[in-house]
């Protein structure tokens, strides 16, 4: 049996919503936690100062005892004892140079609650404090304070702060609140001083991607990859890429690396199989589709309802009914259906691609019976009435499927297709004057160009 026109209008827009969905997985800024433990990350937030009034504070001959002490017992790698000779300084809390200290040795030490705290004591008795604005903003972005460290990053900038890590960090937040133009410009600043910090390389290649400049992104990617095969995360970026460049299966075979190195999640390995489908290659779709399912972690239900829809709106009539099987044997699917707060939309959708499958493989039977055991459950589900009625209309009961498309064009959500079906129905009793009036009401609540193409093809059939 052929697919119906909103089945082929439905399974396109649902492709392209899955891909969206696929390339939103990694649009965003990727973590920055790699950053902390670079060699040049660590050199920048550990280096001494020199000796600059108007933005770094002066030391006296007190303060360089209790410094001089605190990095002696720092080479001696005793951070506590470097840290302990700064607290119980009587000097400390009237010092900026020694809370700046302090705080950046505590950053190190992951407490970053009194790190925040003696940086920002720095930064008070000596606003101009450079570096202090600095590494205070690295501490507030370890703390996911983005807005606050871009404050400090800036303050840096405006002290005359040129060294890559404070550029490379300001992009970092500006991709984090969607500023991808100024992002990029951060991302190139900050690879003048620091070519080689992978972090500012990604986030150029990131920012392009945002900015619609995929095929430079791609480029950037691959050099990364080429340097590093081993990150799967680019990998995985890289194929975002591919996606926007229209060139799927390009996209699948980065997935497919990542896949069989066992650090493809449950979600992407779905998507993996939509990508296969996509491009008529079945059986790698359903075996992703079958590892989604199987994952320690499995794919969230209404993903794996998901992949049954695109196998029944493919017309893989024989996978599905498998798939339907793994899913209802699944502790997912028990899960689901045995909760008080089961979605009915999502139970709705895998009730319709059964019904479907069993239309399709000579069962209308079992499949009307299983929508009408449905519709005593939820009768206002409009989509389940037009699926009956489609079964009615198959089984010669004209009358009572148009009742009941009357019905679903009566739920708002339902409406549109609901007069959509009626209209086709009409159109194949030759019924072109009626049928017209049902699909420009349709049209009036979908204003789809395929529905207008549609119904300027029925007229010209009409008398």
């Amino acid at each position: 049996m052929a697919p119906h026109l909103e089945t082929v209008m439905r399974t396109f827009l649902f492709i392209t919503i899955v891909l969206g969905s696929l390339m939103a997985t990694y649009a965003e800024p990727l973590p920055i936690d790699p950053l902390w433990k670079s060699v040049s990350f660590r050199k920048t937030i550990t280096a001494s100062y020199g000796i600059d009034s108007r933005i770094e504070p002066r030391i006296t001959e007190d303060e360089a005892f209790y410094l001089d002490q605190s990095a002696a017992q720092m080479s001696a790698n005793d951070r506590t004892a470097a840290m302990k000779t700064l607290r119980e300084s009587s000097l400390l809390s009237d010092s900026p140079a020694m809370l700046f200290s302090l705080a950046t040795l505590e950053f190190e030490a992951e407490e970053e609650e009194e790190s925040l705290k003696h940086f920002a004591s720095a930064i008070e008795q000596f606003p101009n404090f450079r570096d202090a604005h600095r590494n205070l903003a690295v501490a507030l972005i370890r703390t996911e304070e983005f807005e606050k460290a871009k404050e400090h990053l800036v303050r840096a900038i405006e002290l005359g702060s040129r060294e890559g890590l404070t550029s490379g960090l300001l992009g970092y937040c500006h991709a984090r609140n969607g500023h991808h133009q100024a992002a990029l410009d951060a991302y190139r600043l900050a690879m003048l001083t620091q070519p080689e910090e992978r972090q500012w390389r990604i986030g150029e290649a990131q920012a392009l991607q945002s900015l619609g400049r995929p095929r430079e992104a791609a480029s950037i990617y691959q050099s990364l990859i080429d340097d590093t095969p081993t990150e799967m995360v680019v990998w995985l970026t890289q194929a975002d890429s591919w996606i926007a460049l229209d060139e799927p299966l390009r996209a699948a075979s980065n997935l497919e690396l990542v896949h069989r190195t066992g650090a493809l999640d449950a979600s992407a390995t779905l998507s993996l199989g939509h990508l296969y489908l996509q491009n008529q290659l079945p059986d790698l779709a359903f075996e992703r589709y079958q590892a989604a399912l199987a994952a320690s972690e499995p794919v969230h239900f209404s993903r794996a309802v998901e992949a049954l829809e695109m196998l029944v709106d493919s017309g893989e009539w024989e996978r599905g009914n498998s798939l339907a099987a793994l899913l209802e044997n699944s502790d997912t699917y028990r899960r689901e259906i045995e909760s008080e707060n089961a979605d009915h939309e999502i139970l709705s959708r895998l009730t319709r691609s059964r019904a479907l499958l069993e239309l399709e493989t000579g069962e209308a039977e079992a499949g009307a019976l299983r929508v009408e055991e449905w519709l005593r459950v939820e009768p206002l589900d409009g989509q389940a009435l037009i699926l009956l009625a489609r079964f009615r209309e198959d089984s010669g009961n004209r009358e009572e499927a148009e009742m009941l498309l009357e019905q679903a064009a009566r739920v708002p959500a339902s409406a549109a297709a609901a007069h959509l079906a009626h209209g086709r129905l009409l159109v194949a009793e030759a019924e072109y004057t009626e049928a017209i009036r049902h699909l420009e009401t349709a049209y009036e609540l979908d204003p789809r160009e395929s529905i207008g193409e549609y119904i300027k093809a029925v007229r010209e059939l009409a008398p």
